[in-house]
């Protein structure tokens, strides 16, 4: 009795009220099921829209690069972050489209991205990463000399389908949010709603002037987790590495055996019970089979 005088209700899930029937049952609260299911229950990030579009720039690497690796030869690069404005000018927005509601009309312009360049030589041999922070792609005026109205516009305005809406900043309905993708430890997360990320390519290197053009491909992606069921098709075999190569004692024989494995049955949506008459159905046909042996 709760102390309002009233009874609460308890309301259990389908896997246990599916064990608690029968004579026989299987009760998984007590004896969960074990071995591998046919089905997996997912809850997995789902692309209800995407889009990609390609911008190319020209900039200055750092003046210490061609004197620091005069040999480079060849380069590549990855996008460690895009940081952008959400309030003044300049700004990248995100609004719903007036009647229609299940589409928002994102805005992006003066991305600040952040590259790490590697170096190569002539036989394509590491010879060092620097970090090239604060290139500006999208430049929000015409008179910067980055702009080019076909590979580097001021703005590009997508329209993407977010049938179950966007997330707010800090919970916040006056900021919608557009969730950057990129591989620094703060922003290698992918995120419900909108998420904006990049690929780039290195398109030239003139290491002597110390310019490089790269290549991006802006890539833009509406997403919501949703729960799946998969085909199970077994577990992963996970590669093994041994530390010692000697013999003589129990400890060693552990090291070098096989790896540990969990085997209680993740949540399915099948009856307890008959796994285990399964089970029961293995165990007398394995002692009626020891039992014949001559």
């Amino acid at each position: 009795m709760s102390k309002s005088g009233c009874c609460n209700k308890t309301i259990v899930s389908d896997l246990i009220n599916n064990g608690m029937s029968g004579h026989e049952c299987v009760d998984v609260c007590i004896n969960p099921q074990c071995g591998e299911p046919q089905f997996l229950t997912v809850l997995a990030p789902v692309v209800y829209d995407q889009l990609g579009i390609n911008i190319c720039r020209t900039f200055d690497l750092p003046d210490t690069i061609p004197t620091t690796y005069p040999t480079a030869v060849y380069a590549s690069a990855e996008v460690i972050d895009i940081a952008f404005l959400t309030t003044g000018d300049s700004t990248v927005t995100v609004e719903p489209i007036t009647s229609r509601p299940n589409c928002y009309e994102i805005t992006l312009t003066n991305l600040s991205v952040t590259f790490a360049i590697k170096l190569y030589d002539c036989c394509k041999r590491l010879l060092g990463t620097v970090e090239v922070a604060g290139i500006i792609y999208l430049p929000p005026v015409t008179t910067d000399e980055s702009y080019n109205e076909d590979t580097n516009p001021t703005s590009l305005v997508v329209n993407l389908f977010a049938p179950y809406g966007v997330v707010y900043t800090g919970g916040d309905i006056a900021s919608p949010a557009l969730n950057v993708i990129g591989f620094s430890t703060t922003n290698s997360q992918l995120e419900q709603g909108l998420n904006l990320m990049a690929i780039p390519k290195v398109i030239d290197l003139d290491i002597v002037d110390g310019t490089i053009t790269v290549g991006l491909s802006l890539i833009l992606n509406s997403i919501y987790f949703t729960h799946y069921q998969l085909p199970h098709n077994g577990k992963s075999v996970i590669s093994k590495g041994s530390t010692s190569q000697t013999e003589g004692s129990l400890c060693l024989d552990f090291v070098k055996g096989n790896l540990l494995g969990r085997s209680i049955k993740p949540l399915e949506s099948c009856d307890p019970l008959s796994e285990k008459q399964i089970c029961e159905l293995a165990d007398i046909t394995s002692c009626l089979n020891f039992n014949n042996q001559d």
